[in-house]
């Protein structure tokens, strides 16, 4: 897919590599992607719902962000396994690491970048309160749909 802000970035390792660029309200945080996830996750565990990520999945050492992040761990769980990245200016969030440093790979909040470079992106209903066991009875989960296909709010 090719997109406006696509660009290419010299790299070191590889020569060049293309790099898509995400950024929080205030630009303050920026997240620097090698691709396009290959689905999106629209989570309803409480704390997705609350800072209204959706997530796509890469391994932790294709990922760069770059500015300053501050850590949430939840503690209303009975075992937290992520800190979630955040912009201590604007609030966005920008990504989660598992709190075992030996898990590949983390989540990148997706909202970060251009609308238009997800489209037709497959995007995905997991039952994060069910993962998280915070759902009181059955969760609604919703059917996969492309995103930009129907509205996510």
């Amino acid at each position: 897919m090719c997109v406006r802000w696509t660009r290419w970035r010299r790299n070191r390792r590889d020569g060049c590599r293309p790099v898509i660029e995400g950024r929080c309200i205030c630009g303050g945080v920026t997240v620097e992607l090698p691709r396009a996830p290959e689905y999106l996750n629209a989570c309803n565990c409480r704390l997705c719902q609350r800072s209204g990520g959706i997530w796509g999945y890469f391994p932790r050492d294709e990922v760069t962000i770059r500015g300053e992040t501050r850590r949430f761990v939840r503690s209303d769980l009975d075992e937290a396994y992520l800190a979630n990245l955040f912009c201590p200016t604007c609030g966005n969030a920008a990504a989660w690491i598992a709190l075992d440093s030996e898990y590949p790979r983390m989540g990148v909040n997706m909202r970060l970048f251009e609308p238009d470079a997800l489209r037709g992106i497959e995007t995905r209903f997991p039952d994060g309160l069910g993962w998280a066991k915070e759902a009181e009875g059955p969760a609604f989960v919703h059917e996969p749909a492309p995103y930009g296909g129907g509205r996510i709010l």
